[in-house]
């Protein structure tokens, strides 16, 4: 119960605190090594179909990044998760579902512009979402649940990455294999294993990208998948419409499962923005279901954003909740 007590303490003043830190040599010094830390974090409320309520501080994560103005570069990303929460009905706003995560713990070294090496614990590089998931910097409350259902999350393992100039445009790439199997499993996660893949990213006038990759249940009957994923990027004079797709086959013919989505943002004024998506999952045990989304948000500053949502469909799905959504994101 302390130590609960001590994860929530710590996470509330971070929350609040909201502020930048940065250990680096003054601007007009000369800058061998810098050490730069920060971090964000997100609350949300939300109101189910039947009128059921939740509040919850969902995470605070601190990031830690070291380089030397080199070859060498160092990442580390430390999250408390679910800190805070509350249900209506229930117990006053508790730890119970506190728990400590390394969301990214690795070292980049740089061969060349176009052939690094990364090793340690990474955001596995498939599509878009699961790069960039962090909540200030998406558009909406709810994450697609494609992007969280179909594939390992993150890796222990190894990197090759880079980008390659064409013309003034470039592709990206990075190959990746996994090294280490997870030794930790959030509630709910689905544990893969044996991961491996390539991802490919063209970025010029809209950003495309390809990702093909193969990984096993590391649970039930260890099954065994090939996944093929196409996502893209499309931003103009603020507007922006994006997606990302997803097909996965069972290597022993005993199914297949996937899914995918399509989101739309539209400037509204004075840092108001539109946001609506539509999306679908296909899961071998559990059938297919839908979702559409329509909301707004506000990022009256550029490191803090209040979003507003309603998500709606033929009927609730443990992964794709409906109703409403509010939630107020910081980097610091």
């Amino acid at each position: 119960m302390k130590k609960s007590r001590l994860i929530a303490v710590f996470s509330v003043a971070l929350a609040i605190g909201g502020c930048n830190t940065a250990l680096a040599a003054p601007a007009d010094a000369e800058q061998p090594e810098t050490l730069v830390i920060g971090g964000y974090s997100s609350a949300g409320f939300q109101i189910h179909p039947g009128g059921d309520k939740e509040a919850a501080l969902n995470e605070v994560s601190v990031t830690v990044s070291w380089d030397n103005q080199g070859k060498l570069h160092l990442f580390g990303e430390f999250e408390v998760e679910k800190p805070l929460t509350w249900e209506e009905g229930g117990a006053p706003p508790n730890t119970g579902e506190a728990r400590f995560d390394v969301e990214r713990l690795y070292a980049d070294y740089s061969l060349s512009g176009m052939l690094n090496l990364r090793g340690g614990r990474y955001l596995t590089p498939i599509g878009r979402w699961n790069l960039i998931h962090a909540a200030p910097l998406v558009w909406t409350s709810s994450r697609p649940a494609a992007t969280d259902r179909l594939f390992p999350l993150s890796l222990n393992g190894a990197m090759l990455h880079g980008a390659v100039p064409w013309g003034n445009e470039a592709i990206e790439y990075a190959a990746y294999v996994e090294a280490v199997r997870d030794q930790s499993q959030d509630p709910g996660e689905i544990r893969f294993k044996d991961t491996r893949g390539l991802r490919i990213n063209y970025t010029g006038a809209m950003e495309i990208g390809l990702n093909l990759s193969q990984f096993a249940l590391d649970e039930d009957d260890h099954a065994r998948y090939n996944m093929i994923g196409v996502d893209f990027l499309k931003a103009w004079n603020g507007w922006e419409v994006s997606g990302e797709i997803y097909q996965r086959e069972r290597r022993d013919d005993g199914g297949d499962s996937g899914g995918g989505y399509l989101q739309g943002v539209a400037p509204l004024g004075s840092q108001w923005f539109g946001v609506a998506r539509v999306e679908n999952l296909r899961e071998e045990d559990l059938g297919t279901t839908s979702r559409w989304l329509l909301g707004t948000a506000w990022r009256y500053t550029t490191d803090r954003v209040i979003k507003f949502e309603y998500a709606g469909g033929k009927e609730d799905h443990l992964y794709m909740p409906r109703g409403f959504i509010a939630s107020f994101a910081i980097l610091f």
